[in-house]
């Protein structure tokens, strides 16, 4: 089997989140995110191609938005493309993708 490539960058994101298609709401944890989605850790994932409203929160801030899931692994998570997401949420998203960046070049050690 033959990984795809990303087409963008993801970073390390700790924090809590949810996932719902209408009638059922799963609880989950951050494991990455990027600028087109994030990878969700959870024991009953959605199946691949559903539809879900995906719910993230830090202590400090919230973002929610559409998305397709893109693989889901029973026991294990999914990833999640996000498809709609608007600007206020947009802001915030890039606000943790800018911080993680930053913290990521913060640790690279210089020669």
């Amino acid at each position: 089997m033959c990984a795809q490539p990303r087409n963008a960058p993801r970073y390390s994101f700790v924090a809590t989140a949810q996932a719902e298609d209408g009638s059922d709401v799963r609880p989950a944890r951050v494991r990455d995110l990027s600028i087109l989605g994030a990878y969700l850790v959870l024991p009953n994932p959605f199946f691949k191609s559903a539809s879900v409203l995906v719910k993230i929160r830090t202590e400090t801030e919230f973002f929610q938005c559409r998305a397709t899931v893109a693989h889901s692994a029973e026991g294990l998570g999914m990833g999640v493309t996000f498809v709609e997401i608007s600007p206020p949420f947009l802001n915030v998203l890039q606000g943790w993708l800018l911080n993680a960046l930053q913290h990521l070049t913060a640790d690279t050690p210089t020669n």
